[in-house]
């Protein structure tokens, strides 16, 4: 179980912000962002006073491209801060939902910059961002903010260079489009105020696992974004639901929900959930009068309308799946719901789970 923070520290960085805007505002008066894991967390924390051993896997985790010297997770103390719920940093309480741009995937690869090494990591990774004109403040007051709310929370600074560094680009492919775009930032620029880094990587380390924070500056448009990377392993969601038990529950209850695993952000059908969708093809063979529509569903993790998009082409990709197989198209046809027919709670990561499935409803 995840250690709760008082609510006045959830609230630090709010606080904090909103006194760097004043501080900001009186200045202008004055004149002048099945598959095993690979991130699988440490399983006892170490004794008081010695640093916490990182998750095996995750630090046996293989780059893609060349990298600098291995970053030492040993060299940073495991935190005895208290934190608050995922995603840990929170957002300026001045900001208008509508300004606030956000993503969360439960599992996902990201990289993360430790060191010299640009480092791949696993596990559940939300990414926020913001423009910073929305709230009247500089790039030195949002850099200076974010840099004091992680130090309470007992982050430490981990790297060593720029994305943009010459050397760093070298050592790792070449592309510094590419390397920022595994960091999150395909477009990332240096700031006006050179005392003022576009990036900044932090590490928390707590007796169960990694936590990565990132914040990004944009020089073009004045624009914040922050990237939480929490390690932790896949929790299997993708079940296979036998032919008969498919037919059983479509004639109970006249639809039955599918836990299919795609893609983060894309309606890209993984292979790991084709055994799932040959189910179905057997159970449409064994009843040729049968005709299904499928619905797609999501939580409620960002814009709804988005939501309603990716949920139809996700069931478009699943009807696409099963005709693929030598099943009539005249039987299937594909509808997206997005977050509108939850079935649990979406304040609870257990409800946004059981929330994001395929629907097949008999028709």
């Amino acid at each position: 179980m995840k250690p709760r923070v008082p609510i006045l520290l959830a609230l630090m960085l709010a606080a904090s912000l909103s006194a760097c805007k004043k501080q900001e505002q009186a200045a202008t008066d004055a004149p002048a962002g099945t598959a095993a894991s690979t991130a699988a967390p440490a399983a006892q924390p170490a004794p008081a006073g010695e640093p916490q051993a990182p998750p095996a896997a995750a630090a046996a985790a293989p780059a893609t491209e060349p990298a600098g010297p291995a970053f030492d997770l040993a060299s940073v103390a495991v935190t005895t801060k208290e934190l608050p719920p995922f995603p840990y940093v929170g957002m300026p309480s001045q900001l208008k939902k509508s300004d606030l741009r956000e993503k969360e995937v439960d599992f996902e690869a990201g990289y993360v910059l430790a060191g010299t090494e640009l480092r791949r990591v696993e596990g559940k990774i939300n990414y926020r961002w913001f423009d910073l004109s929305d709230l009247k403040m500089s790039q030195l007051g949002a850099h200076r903010n974010y840099e004091n709310a992680l130090k309470e929370l007992g982050a430490t600074k981990v790297n060593q260079v720029q994305p943009r560094d010459e050397a760093f680009v070298k050592a790792n492919g070449g592309d510094s489009f590419k390397i920022n775009k595994k960091l999150a930032e395909s477009l990332l620029s240096k700031p006006a105020d050179p005392t003022v880094p576009a990036f900044t990587q932090y590490l928390i380390r707590t007796p169960q696992t990694n936590i990565w924070i990132a914040v990004f500056l944009w020089n073009g448009d004045g624009r914040v974004g922050v990237r939480v990377i929490e390690e932790k392993a896949l929790e299997q969601v993708v079940s296979v639901l036998p032919a008969a038990e498919l037919s059983s529950a479509l004639q109970k209850a006249g639809h039955v929900a599918l836990y299919l695993n795609f893609d983060t952000d894309s309606h890209a059908l993984r292979s790991d959930s084709l055994p799932a969708v040959d189910e179905v093809v057997k159970l449409l063979q064994s009843e040729p009068k049968l005709k299904l529509r499928v619905e797609g569903h999501t939580d409620t993790t960002g814009d709804a309308a988005h939501n309603r998009k990716l949920s139809l082409a996700r069931a478009e990709s699943v009807v696409k799946a099963i005709t693929a197989r030598q099943i009539a198209a005249n039987r299937l046809s594909a509808v997206g719901k997005g977050p509108d027919q939850p079935l649990a709670d979406n304040a609870t990561e257990e409800g946004k789970a059981r929330n994001r499935r395929v629907e097949l409803v008999r028709v």
